[in-house]
């Protein structure tokens, strides 16, 4: 029996009157109850309650533990995507810089390549002159 129909029954016991049963419907004389049905009635759902109620408490307190950890949870999920973010747009820049270096490196090639052709190719050529041949 539950809550409801024991509020109910007692209800109907206390007050002896008749009650409608739905809109549109004639009242009806409420079924007599016996006080002692309807008390033992009453303790065993209440019984039945007690019973239950270190468990719901025991279910209370593992859901706020649970909550408490989920925000924890959470903060370090957080914690951890800030780091990530952070490696990510270091490693972007390490391969900038690299990127630059390497140009850089091949920029100082080809410059020194290409003085140095200049170089030896005008000395080639003043040598040829000072013989003062034509080969």
């Amino acid at each position: 029996m539950t809550l409801n129909r024991s509020m109910f029954a007692l209800a109907v016991l206390v007050s002896g009157q008749s009650l409608a049963l739905e809109p549109g419907q004639e009242s009806a004389r409420a079924p007599t109850v016996e006080p002692a049905q309807a008390l033992r009635a009453l303790q065993r759902e209440h019984d039945a309650l007690v019973a239950q109620q270190p468990a719901l408490q025991e279910a209370a307190g593992q859901a706020a533990t649970l909550a408490s950890q989920n925000r924890q949870m959470e903060e370090q999920i957080q914690s951890l995507q800030a780091q990530v973010d952070g490696l990510r747009d270091e490693a972007t820049a390490l391969r900038t810089d690299d990127r630059r270096r390497w140009f850089v490196t091949g920029a100082a090639v080809l410059g020194t390549g290409l003085l140095l052709g200049l170089i030896l190719g005008a000395l080639g050529r003043r040598s040829r002159r000072s013989r003062g041949g034509f080969r």
